[in-house]
């Protein structure tokens, strides 16, 4: 038998691994699997006997797999276990004899798991020490590591189960699958074997009870070479003119030569001699030999020389041997020989695989000889002739790969096998592609080369595979873009901080030298306002698209008003469109339900963004119209269409497909005039399909844009509000008279936040660290301080460190000051430390003055 392992590697590699080179192992491993089956089947079939046949098999897979041992345990009638069949690796202990009738609960809990799964699989020996104390004892005095080990069902009966020890642990996958692929060929071979062991038996039943079946028996003493006579068959004797009684070994001459088939006389005198008999006898009690005969009045062709021992002491060299009329046995197995090529038939036929021989002999067309599998797959009828059937073949390969497939022949031819991947016109299904694969026939004898193999239609497959490979290329070029941008993105981000910081440092440095004129201090100071804003925007940009595509979600949700959001939204950008000359008007608002609840700083963004870019990519005198409408309200909520139509630009078709993506615009151009980083969009989107929306947008070159956007938000049906200008006074007046400890390390921002808390009436102490705010804090009176405001990262102790002392401090007010964080840290795990340290809130800088007072009114009094 041929080595499977070359089947198993074909480029010389080692065994196969489950989870490496996805892009190309892993068709390969389905490619190999079916090869090594296919083969080890197509030898096991080969074998005359149905034992035989599974020793090949075991032999076939035990090698494919890299195993220690391949083994067949079949249940017995007292319900136990025996160890049927083996195959062992060079240099492993056979184990056979000592596992059979294995008690049944040791393989229990094995039998229980194939009712509910497939296969077993072991990776690790230990893993079943506690689970499976019993089995795991059998397996560890038997060296055993890792096993697969698959069920044998007979119809719904489980009959057995059989698998193999110390596979490699990388092909664990692999193994399950060769195993359960090969399960049907074995349990077929078994029920085959059953069937010839029974007729075995009922004829050896007869041949010592009744010897009717037999057609001469005698004994031999092979000391003496003389026979006695049994049974013997008068009419035979006379017709061949053979009688054993003259003498063993030239009655069996004459028997061979006379009545033996030519090419089975030699065979027949090597296992019929003294030696042999004598030495075979020594191992087993009994052997057997078949042959054929040549043609008679008897209507005989297949015969059977039994041989035995008599079992008497002394009479070691004496032996029983018995002719017998094989042909019903032969009938027999040649009939479960047939079902089980037609199994294998059906099985090759499931997985598109069908068989050829082609024969190249000299001064002869080549010739094709095709299974019904594989004239099925060439879409050719039964009766075509061999030579049809090639030029049929050879002639439907795809031009530009003739080349290839000879190739492959010359392989096959030189180097024992090959195989070939190649499209190939089908007359009916059109271009299909296939796997075809074969090995030189060494008992052809005619002058040429005959080859033997199979073709397999893997159209499925290869579609798959280019499925597969073009949505990675799709990928990767995704990625591409991706990482271009981003570089791009570095690039504008560098262009755009300089930018207004060098606008800042610019109107700076006029207003030093234009101190004795107040109107242009004034322009100065709105142009320096303004670039500080776009500075401000373009780093919450940066840092809204980082917290989204985290996948961290904000849900803080509280009562608004819509309507008043979106004249706010207005409101602010108004400057802006007037400035760039261009009209913005809020259209109409049809809001049955205005108050919500829900997160208005995202609606906000939502609009504002798609506002601006409106304003921004707009013409002089251009519009910018926005409409809101309330579509429908059920189970209390609400879903408004937010419409933002422009007369700008316009955005091309192939733009329109990338708009939504972070870093991108359509004219990097603009960017001179404060038009951001391509960040806009993105975060919209973001936010959109974060709030359980969806946006649309339609545009034309030139003519304008349309941006929809639709948005679900709970009503709220218990709406209190006082008016801001109100509020703001309220807040204000709560302000005055507290006593603040602001820690603050950078002088500017101490400045501003102090003289913010003093213009509102409130008394404050500063500290530049944390170690400076705690001996503060430590040195005055209890209820002295009625808030601390805290930076977080500062010299000597940070903020974080300082909040927990002023918590551990043995006074009254230690646990319960307000401390409000005020820091540029301002992600959701930054809040987070700052509540775990003991900090009651957290203010995100630069600080928004009246949200800092309304904190502080809340916590303070």
């Amino acid at each position: 038998m041929r080595d499977s392992r070359e089947y198993f590697e074909p480029t010389g590699g080692g065994a196969p691994d489950a989870g490496g080179h996805e892009q190309h192992s892993g068709m390969q491993s389905v490619q190999n699997l079916e090869a090594v089956i296919n083969e080890g089947l197509r030898v096991a079939l080969l074998e005359p006997t149905p034992d035989q046949s599974l020793e090949v098999l075991l032999e076939h897979l035990g090698k494919a797999l890299n195993g220690a041992r391949t083994y067949i345990f079949e249940k017995n009638e007292s319900g136990g276990d025996d160890n049927t069949y083996e195959w062992v690796a060079e240099g492993v202990a056979p184990e056979k004899e000592n596992l059979q009738d294995l008690p049944p609960e040791v393989c229990a809990s094995w039998y229980q798991n194939f009712g509910v799964s497939k296969y077993i699989v072991i990776k690790n020996l230990e893993d079943i020490r506690e689970d499976d104390p019993i089995m795991y004892a059998t397996l560890k005095r038997q060296d055993i590591h890792s096993l697969v080990v698959v069920p044998l069902f007979d119809r719904k009966k489980i009959i057995g189960f059989y698998g193999v020890d110390n596979p490699p642990a990388k092909s664990l996958e692999y193994a399950s699958n060769m195993l359960q692929t090969a399960a049907y060929f074995i349990v077929s071979s078994l029920k085959r074997r059953n069937l010839v062991r029974e007729l075995q038996k009922r004829s050896y039943d007869v041949l010592h009870a009744l010897s009717v079946d037999y057609l001469g028996i005698y004994q031999v003493d092979f000391n003496t070479g003389k026979c006695v006579i049994y049974r013997d068959n008068e009419e035979m004797r006379k017709d061949f003119d053979i009688n054993f009684e003259e003498g063993y070994q030239a009655a069996m001459e004459q028997y061979i030569s006379r009545c033996v088939v030519p090419r089975d006389q030699e065979r027949l005198r090597a296992v019929t001699k003294k030696d042999y008999v004598l030495s075979r006898l020594r191992r087993k009690k009994k052997f057997d030999v078949r042959y054929q005969v040549k043609d008679n009045s008897y209507g005989l062709k297949y015969m059977e020389i039994h041989f035995s021992t008599t079992g008497k002491a002394g009479e070691e060299d004496c032996v029983i041997f018995a002719q017998r009329d094989a042909n019903a046995v032969v009938e027999q197995e040649e009939k479960y020989k047939l079902e089980a090529r037609q199994s294998l038939g059906d099985i090759l036929e499931g997985a598109r695989t069908g068989i050829w021989t082609i024969e190249l002999e000299e001064g002869c067309e080549p010739r094709m000889y095709a299974d019904h599998t594989m004239r099925i797959l060439m879409g050719v009828s039964d009766l075509i002739e061999p030579e049809e059937c090639y030029r049929h073949w050879f002639e439907n390969i795809k031009p530009g790969y003739v080349e290839m497939v000879q190739e492959s022949v010359r392989e096959m031819q030189e180097n024992g096998r090959s195989e070939v991947v190649y499209p190939w016109n089908h007359p009916e299904l059109g271009e299909i592609y296939v796997r075809c694969g074969g090995v030189p026939d060494k008992k052809f004898k005619k002058p040429g080369s005959c080859l033997n193999g199979y073709h397999q239609d893997i159209t499925e497959t290869m579609v798959t595979r280019k499925k597969q490979e073009q949505a990675i290329m799709e990928l990767l070029e995704k990625v591409r873009r991706a990482n271009s941008a981003k570089s791009e993105f570095l690039s504008h981000m560098s262009h755009d901080l300089r930018t207004p910081i060098n606008g800042i440092m610019g109107m700076l440095a006029i207003m030093e030298k234009s101190q004795d004129d107040p109107g242009r201090q004034r322009v100065c100071q709105e142009k320096i306002r303004i670039s500080t804003e776009h500075l401000l925007s373009l780093v919450n940009d940066v840092l809204q698209v980082s917290k989204l595509e985290s996948g961290r979600k904000e849900t803080a949700e509280e009562p608004f008003d819509l309507r008043g959001t979106l004249e706010n939204c207005i409101a602010i950008l108004s400057a802006q469109a007037e400035e760039a000359g261009v009209r913005l008007e809020l259209e109409e608002a049809e809001l049955q339900h205005s108050r919500v609840i829900g997160n208005s700083l995202h609606v906000m963004q939502i609009l504002m963004n798609i506002i601006d870019n409106a304003l921004k990519y707009n013409r002089v005198n251009g519009s910018v119209f926005v409409q809101a409408k309330e579509l429908s309200c059920q189970g209390g909520t609400a879903e408004y269409r937010f419409v933002i139509e422009d007369t700008g630009i316009g955005i091309g078709e192939e733009f329109k497909k990338h708009i939504f993506e972070p870093f991108t615009q359509e004219h990097p151009d603009a960017r001179t005039n404060y038009n951001g980083v391509g960040l806009g969009m993105s975060v919209v989107k973001k936010l959109v399909e974060q709030m359980k929306g969806t946006i649309e947008v339609d545009s034309q070159v030139g003519r304008g844009s349309v941006f929809r956007v639709t948005l679900p938000i709970r009503v709220d049906n218990a709406w209190s509000a006082q008016p801001a200008d109100e509020d703001q006074r309220n807040v204000r007046s709560n302000i005055a008279g507290m006593c603040v400890l602001l820690v603050e390390d950078n002088e500017i921002n101490c400045e501003i936040v102090e003289f913010m808390l003093e213009d509102a009436g409130a008394r404050v102490v500063t500290a530049n660290d944390g170690k400076a705010a705690v001996d503060a804090f430590a040195a005055s009176t209890p209820g002295t301080f009625d808030c601390v405001l805290m930076d977080l990262m500062m010299p000597v102790m940070s903020g974080y460190e300082a909040a927990r002392v002023i918590r551990s401090l043995d006074r009254p007010d230690a646990k319960t000051v307000p401390i409000i964080a005020l820091s540029a840290n301002a992600f959701d795990e930054d809040v987070a430390m700052a509540k775990d340290a003991g900090m009651n809130e957290h203010l995100a800088k630069p600080v928004d003055t009246g949200k800092m007072f309304r904190v502080m009114c809340r916590l303070g009094r």
